[in-house]
């Protein structure tokens, strides 16, 4: 695998994949021209008019992605004032830049990266500013959760994606059509039940602040007159801890474990992305290559990486357990337990470990799959969308991380051209997602969102078969059923 290889066409000067193509196997906007490497070596491949080039149906898709964002941002479960883009990647990548606009998916990746980054600050933003709809002096985010969630994220993102990759195109859009199938039921039953709820409230003014997915009242505080002063002492610490709006703790928990365990997958290399440790400006040639896909240095790396998060989740669950073992002194929130007993521990880890696997291997949807079990550990809708975007923040980061160490090898996407997007998803939650929440609750048809949900699944539904298809025009149906670059034909191909 080498570096982009370059266009000499100045209006088709945009790589796109498509090595060896034919005359017409390219697809819309789109050349297949001569292209060089930096071997200098001649060949075939698809060049694509450039990014922003001012044409009819650019402009109407980029016009189009703004709304599109915001709506989807609307599309979790409808909390907090702004919502995961749990789909947001999925439903602006695969959709409308691969399929509509004919971009390569590595470009269509750094871009999708881009929009996600920025509307997800804006979104956090207004998210850290939010109150605890049921204990107006609590932020709305459940940090004790969160750290468990992302605890278990970053290992199973990592090897979700790796299983991704190894994966052919044809078995891989398939999985991701069978998971949008499996949880559409799940969208309706929840729009329904929803929708039952908007109804009780119309008609009952003390389920004002039940959800759909909560139909009991949260546990009332003890009175704190029934404590000794030891005890009430105990229990105003806990409480001022509960009510800090940025709590040190759990932040520097959940920030330095993403740390560490970035520094550890960037010492990785695969067939898709070079470590920028060992492979300077992009040079794969490099006389010093050790460490490229196929050297055990990666096996041992993956070891490596589960072997510390091992060591950390034991740390922060043992100073975790001690302090819920301190909160059941004064029985401070029981129903908020989420360390003790460690059976509970596991689950919730567990929910974690599978809500980074489905981000790493389908690609999108971490949102949803956070949200839905957060709310089975009964924490109330506008705590688990809170909390979920926490989570979900430290993905894109992830995700925008990686877009950045590997600008070397894809440099498609121009600074300039990255301005542009970051712009487009901020307007993008500013606009659409904060003035659509208002709507709905103005006139109290939250349902509305599960639907939307549904709509943006079957969207990318349409968008993977659409895609599968232009794959197979561009490059044969063959080409849907081989592997892709793994260690075997790597050696070949270098």
């Amino acid at each position: 695998m080498s570096r982009p290889l370059s266009c000499s066409d100045p209006k088709f000067n945009l790589f796109n994949g498509g090595l060896g193509c034919t005359v017409n196997g390219c697809g819309q906007y789109n050349k297949c021209l001569t292209v060089l490497n930096d071997k200098f070596i001649e060949t075939t491949g698809c060049c694509r008019i450039k990014i922003l080039e001012p044409n009819f149906v650019t402009v109407f898709v980029y016009m189009l992605i703004v709304p599109v964002i915001g709506i989807a941002s609307l599309g979790a479960l409808g909390g907090t004032s702004l919502q995961i883009i749990f789909l947001k990647g999925g439903i602006v990548k695969r959709p409308f830049l691969q399929t509509i606009l004919n971009f390569d998916a590595s470009i269509s990746g750094d871009i999708t990266a881009c929009l996600m980054i920025s509307a997800q600050i804006v979104n956090m933003v207004f998210i850290f500013l939010q109150n605890h709809p049921d204990v107006q002096e609590r932020p709305v985010i459940n940090y004790d959760i969160a750290i468990i969630y992302t605890l278990a994220i970053p290992v199973s993102l990592c090897l979700g994606s790796d299983l991704a990759n190894f994966l052919p195109l044809l078995p891989l859009l398939s999985f991701q059509i069978l998971f949008f199938i499996a949880i559409s039921p799940v969208l309706i039953y929840y729009a329904r039940r929803q929708n039952e709820l908007e109804d009780l409230k119309d008609q009952n003014s003390d389920l004002a602040k039940e959800t759909a997915l909560l139909t009991m009242s949260q546990v009332q505080i003890q009175n704190q007159n029934e404590y000794t002063e030891s005890q009430a002492k105990i229990y105003k610490q806990l409480y001022a801890e509960q009510c800090q709006r940025f709590p040190l703790v759990p932040i520097l928990i959940t920030l330095g474990n993403f740390v560490v365990n970035e520094l550890l997958l960037l010492l990785r290399s695969s067939p898709y992305q070079y470590s920028p440790y060992f492979f300077p400006d992009g040079d794969i040639n490099n006389k010093n290559r050790d460490k490229g896909p196929c050297e055990p240095w990666n096996f041992y790396m993956v070891l490596l990486l589960a072997g510390v998060n091992f060591l950390i989740t034991s740390c922060v669950y043992f100073f975790m357990r001690k302090k819920e073992l301190l909160k059941n002194t004064v029985n401070f929130y029981p129903n908020e337990r989420y360390f003790t007993p460690i059976r509970r521990f596991f689950f919730v880890y567990l929910a974690g470990f599978l809500t980074g696997f489905v981000a790493g291997f389908v690609g999108m949807a971490a949102g949803l799959t956070m949200v839905v079990t957060m709310v089975q550990f009964k924490l109330i809708a506008a705590v688990a969308g809170a909390t979920a975007n926490y989570c979900y923040f430290l993905i894109c980061i992830q995700v925008f991380t990686n877009f950045l160490v590997g600008a070397s090898q894809s440099q498609g996407l121009g600074v300039g051209d990255q301005f542009f997007f970051y712009a487009l998803g901020v307007i993008a939650v500013l606009v659409f997602t904060n003035y659509g929440y208002r709507l709905l609750q103005r006139y109290n048809i939250g349902h509305i969102i599960f639907y939307i949900d549904f709509a943006i699944v079957v969207l990318n539904i349409i968008g993977n078969i659409v895609w599968g298809i232009e794959n197979g025009y561009r490059d044969g149906f063959r080409s849907l059923e081989q592997q892709p670059s793994t260690c075997g034909n790597y050696v070949l191909d270098n």
